[in-house]
């Protein structure tokens, strides 16, 4: 097997998944748009363990993942037979990626097998970092960055698009027991976990979404100072992976929040609209 060969196994990951993600990383040079593949083909495996599986399953399923990233960390990556092992290990050699970000991810996702409750936004922000924020330093670790503050916005903009696809996914993830909105925040508008479940979408429920909606708008708002310090080649990329998740958070609101009714989404041809945007003008924001 060739280097060339695994980085294709992951591209295939990517292509085949149906992430918003991939859209992005077409825009990159080569070197940069294969570690990419990468690390999504990584972090896809980490989503699927906790989301395809349950209990001592799913956790034997993040030993496997973390395996995977362990070997390649090991000086014999290139000797290895599974393509991901392979090109996962030249990718992290390539970018100096940090080893940091991958078991935050590892972390986060274990905090999915048992279902919990975030008393507060504070404690679902710890969350947010593990599952997001990660994504968003090992992003950054291969676009390249000319400013040290980079990093923190990085993790910002992953918490914004996390946010997102909670506010998306809020049907889907109640079914698997996953509640992401926080305890104080349900109280203070008086909707209940028992509104949640059942699928409720009463007045109060409009007012808590539109805070949530509030609070992601402030992270993309913060999120876009890392446009100005990543390396020119990265800006495309980074701008069709901001706009698809901005363009969603506005069709829910449009939606008026009308979440448990369908599976609300930025279609196909609007995806590929903002890609050929991006190529005539990098900063679509």
């Amino acid at each position: 097997m060739t280097l060339d060969d695994a980085y294709s196994a992951c591209k295939r990951i990517a292509r085949q998944s149906g992430t918003s993600f991939y859209y992005g990383m077409t825009l990159l040079p080569f070197i940069k748009r294969r570690s990419m593949y990468a690390v999504y083909a990584w972090s896809r495996l980490c989503d699927d363990a906790v989301d395809e599986f349950a209990g001592d399953e799913a956790i034997r399923r993040l030993d496997g993942v973390q395996t995977v990233l362990e070997r390649a960390l090991s000086p014999s990556y290139d000797r290895a037979d599974d393509p991901l092992v392979y090109a996962l290990g030249d990718s992290i050699r390539r970018f100096s990626l940090s080893p940091e970000p991958f078991y935050g991810l590892l972390e986060g996702m274990r905090m999915d097998i048992e279902p919990r409750l975030y008393p507060t936004f504070d404690d679902l922000k710890e969350y947010l970092k593990r599952v997001a924020g990660t994504i968003g330093e090992l992003c950054v670790g291969i676009f390249g960055v000319t400013d040290a503050g980079a990093r923190a916005l990085a993790v910002d903009m992953g918490i914004a698009l996390q946010l997102t696809n909670i506010l998306r996914d809020l049907k889907e993830d109640v079914g698997r027991g996953r509640i992401y909105l926080p305890v104080d925040e349900l109280e203070r508008f008086g909707y209940s976990i028992d509104d949640l479940q059942r699928a409720r979408r009463t007045p109060e429920f409009i007012q808590l979404m539109s805070y949530q909606v509030v609070r992601a708008h402030h992270y993309y708002d913060r999120a876009r100072r890392l446009f100005h310090m990543v390396e020119p080649d990265a800006l495309r990329c980074i701008n069709v992976l901001y706009m698809v998740y901005y363009k969603l958070l506005e069709q829910i609101e449009e939606d008026q929040y009308n979440v448990f009714a369908r599976r609300i989404r930025v279609s196909t041809p609007r995806k590929l609209w903002l890609v050929g945007e991006s190529l005539w003008r990098p900063n679509l924001v």
